[in-house]
């Protein structure tokens, strides 16, 4: 992959005689996008450029977001160190942003103490305020999105340029299900919420314990994750031919049997939820993708939604919650073939895939302590400064409107939280922002009322 590229190629310029003649193939070294370059990117562009001193190097300390890449913020911040002579040149007038986006943008950045001082301007219009909603639930959340998209489209703005921006990718799955509720044609930049490999693989568990004979879902599940068994011994399997197997592949299919009866056990006489979570447990997913970061962090958030998911049913008796679970996978798939050929549509996305791009009407979810500012939990350290980095990120994508929402209840992992609204929204000028929503909790079911 590229990785291994960079590494092979950072090697190669420890040789004298290829530096010297890479060195002398090119007189001038431009990179883009410098403060997400790597510590193996940034020797590379050291050694190339050591010889003549021909650099330039264009980026934005306040967009450095991809530190769980291996991106290094020092890279930019001490550029001037690393190539003394260096003329810095600052870019602060935007040309895309409202007077209002702008204005809030700077004032969240400012908080940051790891930083290039600058301070953003345009002559663009003051603009609309940032419109501020709160609700009772992610649900209420996603439907709000909805339908102000709805609104947005029928007044004439083109679906392509709204957008829906996360944190995370597994707040996906609400969104998709709300737009898909309201018939309002959508693209999930990345993949959507039940075509995810973990939450394919989690499902392939679920569906076996419920089939024995799926020979599809054998094959997945018996692979996720990795148990030593290999394709000639999966095959010898699924052609019920496990007397040909190895003694150490006849133990590792035992233990996988035994896997997959305390799973069935548990879809048969446990509520939808639980049963997914045992799924999780027993087939090692959880612990599979809980030992990794970054990515695999990702992944696991995605499992606890799939269990969040499953929680809709547990008032349906064994096992019929879990049919339920996998029907409402199924009819999302179907929909999701329908969609694929689609590129127009209400744009879905985390906010680093929406680094980069630009649309009039930008929806920023998911605005909870714990949420965005993120938090994983005391084994990964989340950067605080880097967290306000992807909320400028996700402000300054917008052209003409914002709305930025938050859920005073989320559940996660199939059980509900209570949450606090960001620290994003609690340090917002109240000048530049409007509240157009506020949650009310059903006083039967809460005894309050939340203003």
């Amino acid at each position: 992959d590229f990785d291994d590229i960079l590494v092979t190629a950072e090697r190669l310029l420890k040789h004298t005689e290829a530096r010297a003649y890479f060195q002398h193939a090119w007189d001038f070294v431009h990179v883009d996008e410098y403060q997400d370059t790597n510590k193996v990117q940034y020797q590379i562009v050291r050694e190339l450029s050591s010889a003549h001193g021909n650099i330039a190097a264009v980026g934005d300390a306040d967009q450095n977001i991809y530190s769980w890449r291996g991106a290094s913020l020092s890279h930019i911040l001490d550029f001037e160190r690393d190539f003394p002579g260096a003329t810095v040149i600052s870019l602060v007038e935007n040309y895309r942003s409202t007077k209002t986006i702008i204005q809030a943008a700077n004032d969240a950045i400012a908080k940051n103490i790891r930083r290039k001082e600058k301070e953003l301007f345009t002559r663009n219009h003051d603009g609309e305020k940032i419109a501020l909603g709160g609700f009772a639930d992610e649900n209420e959340e996603a439907r709000y999105v909805a339908r102000e998209s709805a609104r947005l489209i029928r007044q004439g703005t083109d679906e392509n340029e709204i957008a829906v921006l996360y944190r995370a990718n597994f707040q996906s799955r609400v969104l998709e299900e709300a737009f898909l509720r309201a018939g309002i044609e959508y693209q999930v930049l990345g993949t959507r919420f039940f075509e995810r490999k973990e939450v394919k693989d989690a499902l392939s568990y679920l569906r076996l314990a419920l089939n024995p004979d799926s020979a599809a879902d054998l094959a997945r599940a018996i692979g996720s994750p990795p148990r030593g068994i290999g394709k000639v011994t999966l095959a010898r399997i699924v052609n019920h031919q496990e007397n040909f197997l190895t003694p150490d592949a006849g133990r590792k299919y035992a233990l996988f049997q035994e896997t997959m009866r305390r799973i069935k056990s548990a879809v048969e006489s446990t509520s939808a939820s639980e049963a997914a979570r045992v799924a999780l447990r027993e087939s090692g997913l959880w612990q599979h993708y809980e030992k990794g970061g970054g990515e695999d962090a990702e992944r696991l958030e995605n499992l606890k939604e799939l269990v969040s998911v499953a929680a809709k049913y547990d008032s349906f008796a064994a096992p019929e919650g879990i049919e339920k679970l996998i029907e409402e996978a199924a009819l999302q798939s179907d929909q999701d073939e329908l969609e694929e050929k689609k590129k127009n549509g209400v744009k879905l996305m985390t906010i680093h895939a929406a680094k980069g791009l630009e649309f009039e009407h930008v929806f920023i979810t998911g605005l909870e302590e714990g949420l965005f500012p993120h938090e994983r939990d005391d084994s990964e350290l989340v950067d605080d400064e880097e967290e306000r980095r992807l909320f400028y990120v996700a402000l300054t994508r917008a052209k003409k409107k914002i709305a930025a929402t938050y859920a005073i209840s989320r559940r996660i992992f199939g059980t509900r939280s209570l949450n606090t609204p960001s620290e994003f929204i609690a340090e917002m000028d109240p000048a530049l922002s409007e509240v157009v929503a506020l949650p009310l909790w059903d006083a039967a079911e809460h005894e309050t009322e939340i203003i």
